[in-house]
């Protein structure tokens, strides 16, 4: 099954940076493409931990919003963090894409080292949207411009991050035929 020139890619959030980053990694690929949101669970804790969690969560969101609006490709992006050297915590995200058809294909970007305080705030059991939110003093940051964003003095934004993992993720769903092999993966309980 080909993807139309026309899509309909639905994408796992309602998040607004999510949302601008499909935009920006998708729309160049397929100009007249319909970008519908939809909430649907990620099936991993609030705040993933690891490569695993997220690409597991990334998958389950781009599944699940396939599913729900039977459009022509879902994408699920999902933030999480992972322990780096000399205990350093590491802000990160992966991206998925899945077809009608069940081919699909992940794509992460670069890591960000957190500052040693909100880390702190972390490791102890927050979840980084409100953990940068009271550690700045402000509301909505992962609506905004992200913690990358804050981070980076604006250089890199959470939609721009994001829509890096999914530039990313477009390698297999553009040349299925060089992941053929990839099926085999599909059952796995790493990527259910």
């Amino acid at each position: 099954m080909s993807i139309p020139p026309n899509p309909l890619i639905a994408v796992g959030s309602l998040n607004k940076p999510k949302l601008e980053a499909t935009r920006l990694a998708l729309l160049p690929v397929w100009p007249e493409a319909t970008i519908a949101p939809v909430q649907v669970p990620s099936g991993v804790d609030d705040q993933p931990w690891g490569m695993e969690a997220a690409i597991r969560g990334a998958l389950n969101r781009a599944r699940a919003a396939q599913k729900a609006l039977e459009a022509d490709l879902g994408v699920g992006l999902e933030g999480s963090v992972e322990e780096g050297p000399a205990g350093i915590l590491l802000l990160t995200g992966w991206s998925a894409i899945v077809t009608a058809d069940g081919r699909w294909s992940i794509g992460g970007g670069a890591r960000t080292p957190l500052p040693p305080e909100l880390a702190a705030m972390l490791r102890s059991g927050m979840e980084l949207g409100p953990a940068i939110d009271q550690w700045l003093g402000r509301q909505g940051v992962r609506h905004q411009e992200g913690t990358v964003g804050v981070l980076t003095g604006g250089r890199l934004t959470r939609a721009e991050s994001f829509a890096n993992t999914l530039i990313h993720a477009l390698a297999a769903i553009l040349h299925p035929d060089w992941y053929e092999s990839w099926r085999g993966f599909s059952d796995s309980s790493f990527l259910t």
